[in-house]
């Protein structure tokens, strides 16, 4: 049986051009550790992770899933679409930032209350974590 492996985390505002070049390397990494199948993440209009491993699962040939939201709205849009990429994936990985860049002009929370923790910026990709682990997959969050 092949492995599905869900990759979200931030949009590309929250990255620099040095943690982007780390979070690439990342997914490359994780692509050839789980001997991946296909690849699902969520379209990002914003870019990012979402966008970032589509584009690395596509240069390695691994075949690939997006479920956009159907609106920029959490109920309507990010939840279903989120709970989408956790039924879909063997294993999902949320990619985070410690900190945010300087440039961010965004919201910022104190901490990552998907995660209960400050030791990485707030990210939705956490909640998709958290949420493929009560459905019985895997589910780890990397903070870089």
């Amino acid at each position: 049986m092949g492995v599905t492996v869900g990759i979200v985390g931030h949009e590309a505002a929250k990255f620099t051009a040095e943690t982007e070049a780390r979070a690439r390397t990342l997914i490359r990494r994780i692509l050839a550790r789980t001997a991946a199948d296909r690849v699902v993440s969520g379209a990002c209009r914003l870019g990012g992770i979402d966008i970032w491993a589509i584009q690395e699962a596509e240069a390695a040939g691994v075949p690939t899933q997006e479920f956009p939201p159907a609106v920029d709205e959490w109920d309507r849009g990010f939840k279903p679409r989120n709970i989408q990429i956790a039924e879909a994936s063997t294993v999902v990985y949320s990619i985070v930032v410690a900190t945010l860049p300087p440039t961010y002009t965004g919201r910022r929370f104190a901490l990552c209350y998907h995660c209960g923790t400050a030791d990485h910026v707030k990210s939705g990709g956490c909640w998709t974590v958290k949420y493929a682990k009560q459905i019985g997959r895997r589910g780890h969050v990397i903070v870089i």
